[in-house]
């Protein structure tokens, strides 16, 4: 066996003992890099760094109604004894975005015209959390750059490693378009 053959089974392993959770949507088995007590601990420590980017909106009515409304639909959800947080951000931006772990963070409220709106951008967030598509993404990027090393060392070309390298950051970059869909589809 060639020193090259040797490191590249070497990097495959590192993929291959990453492990598989079940997905708690999908009941099917993903490879996923982190635990989800890991996924709930990194929620913890971006929520606050969000909140001072952002700041957290002042109107206390507000903030109390987006979060009851939040913890029905988490109530009904794939994981329903996880902690979720459901900020109002103090930002124009016309955004949602779930933090790993059950934090949500909103700014999107001047453009929505009714509950049922709402109930619909929450509920996307709650399926990006429940399915896990952060941890998920943050896989697919660690085995993209494992595959770049693979074929650096299979092919000896560094060129190339780079060139692949930056596709598989390409694929992963931001929730693709099928995991769009799937939260829409469980929200």
């Amino acid at each position: 066996m060639t020193t090259r053959t040797l490191l590249a089974a070497v990097a495959i392993e590192a993929i291959a003992m990453s492990g598989c959770a079940t997905n708690p949507v999908t009941g099917k088995s993903d490879v996923v890099t982190m635990s989800a007590a890991q996924e709930v601990e990194i929620g913890r420590k971006m929520h606050p760094q969000i909140l001072q980017q952002y700041g957290r909106y002042s109107d206390e009515a507000l903030q109390a109604y987006v979060n009851d409304t939040g913890q029905r639909i988490a109530a009904a959800s794939h994981l329903p004894n996880l902690q979720f947080t459901f900020t109002v951000l103090d930002s124009e931006e016309v955004n949602a975005f779930a933090l790993p772990g059950g934090y949500i963070t909103r700014g999107i409220m001047a453009y929505l015209n009714s509950e049922a709106q709402l109930v619909a951008v929450l509920g996307h967030e709650v399926g990006h959390v429940t399915a896990r598509h952060a941890v998920r993404q943050q896989s697919g990027a660690a085995a993209a750059g494992v595959g770049a090393t693979v074929i650096g060392i299979l092919t000896g070309s560094g060129d190339l490693a780079n060139v692949a390298n930056m596709a598989g950051t390409a694929l992963v970059r931001g929730y693709g378009r099928d995991m769009e869909l799937e939260a829409d589809a469980i929200g």
